[in-house]
């Protein structure tokens, strides 16, 4: 029973995850379709950091930005999935094909869905659809992955509450910056997040499920299947 217990905390914790994600999603989405507050604040932050942009502020975003392109979370993820392969950490692999490969699909999903246009300033050139931010959603699912693979590690606490922070910072930062540089609204950034958390933690959840069915006995019930009746031949009473 302790087993059975055990295996179910992280279904519960990954579902409430989800949960909370979604809502965060669909609470996004409702502000844009009824242009709620949230698109006024939208246009009221682009327009004042477009405004109060300087030169060093530029290149910083820009130089925060890179770190959620797809050339480079292309490159990383490869190396990641090496490393994992040399490792033999299976489940690890799985969980982040799933997690990087499907992420991109469904960006491309929600971006043709809703065909938010993206902010207009002089200066700024951008292609495609903005909704959700395709830097920050890949930076969700790559660098939050990564920290939750550290977090449920063996490791100290220190070190694994420590990269959920990092994770954190990297993920809002990136995201910030795509509002700096004016090719993406607030909500843009908060819809990507809240899809790639509620995608990575699916991906997760799911494959933690089956790594303790297959590697945790009696982790879960199995079906009350009754054993054949012996004939009496069988037991010997028939001689």
């Amino acid at each position: 029973m302790k087993t059975f217990t055990f295996a179910h905390q992280g279904l519960t914790v990954g579902a409430l995850v989800i949960v909370l994600a979604c809502w965060w999603f669909g609470w996004t989405v409702e502000d844009l379709l009824t242009s709620g507050p949230l698109v006024v604040v939208d246009r009221q932050l682009a327009n004042w950091l477009h405004g109060h942009a300087t030169d060093a502020v530029t290149h910083a975003a820009k130089a925060t930005t890179f770190f959620g392109s797809v050339p480079f979370l292309t490159g990383a993820s490869v190396a990641v999935a090496l490393f994992f392969i040399w490792q033999r950490c299976w489940y690890h692999l799985l969980t982040f094909v799933l997690t990087m490969g499907g992420g991109s699909l469904l960006d491309l999903l929600l971006k043709g869905l809703f065909h938010r246009p993206r902010p207009v300033f002089v200066g700024v050139t951008q292609t495609g659809y903005g909704f959700p931010s395709g830097h920050t959603m890949g930076a969700t699912l790559f660098y939050g992955l990564l920290g939750l693979f550290l977090a449920t590690s063996k490791r100290p606490w220190r070190l694994r509450v420590l990269s959920l922070l990092v994770a954190f910072l990297v993920i809002v930062l990136i995201g910030f910056s795509r509002i700096c540089l004016g090719t993406h609204y607030l909500s843009d950034v908060m819809g990507a997040m809240a899809a790639g958390i509620a995608w990575f933690a699916s991906c997760y959840t799911a494959v933690e499920v089956l790594r303790r069915r297959q590697e945790v006995p009696g982790a879960w019930p199995k079906p009350n299947v009754h054993p054949p009746r012996r004939t009496r031949r069988e037991t010997g009473r028939g001689r």
